[in-house]
């Protein structure tokens, strides 16, 4: 089974993931559902949820939602401030 985020919120992954994971024609763990689940999680999220090494699905999702929406504040304070490197008012030296 392998389903990526892409551009789905975490919880429409977390939804459009326990629907799919119904077909799925092996047993299914908690923990396989977890890793399964995380490995398909955008880098940014990824890298943050992975070592929590958490092995109960809905605790999984809800942990990536704050971890998104963490995130998704950070990228809102960078875009305010700029690219990295650049100098703010002109020339200055």
């Amino acid at each position: 089974m392998r389903l990526h985020q892409g551009g789905l919120s975490v919880s429409e992954y977390g939804m459009r993931f326990e629907h799919l994971a119904r077909f799925y024609s092996q047993a299914i763990s908690e923990a396989w559902k977890c890793t399964k689940f995380a490995e398909g999680l955008k880098y940014e999220l990824k890298r943050v949820v992975m070592p929590m090494t958490i092995t109960e699905f809905p605790a999984l999702v809800e942990k990536a939602k704050v971890v998104e929406r963490l995130e998704g504040g950070n990228r809102v304070t960078r875009a305010v401030e700029g690219p990295a490197g650049s100098k703010k008012g002109g020339n200055q030296r």
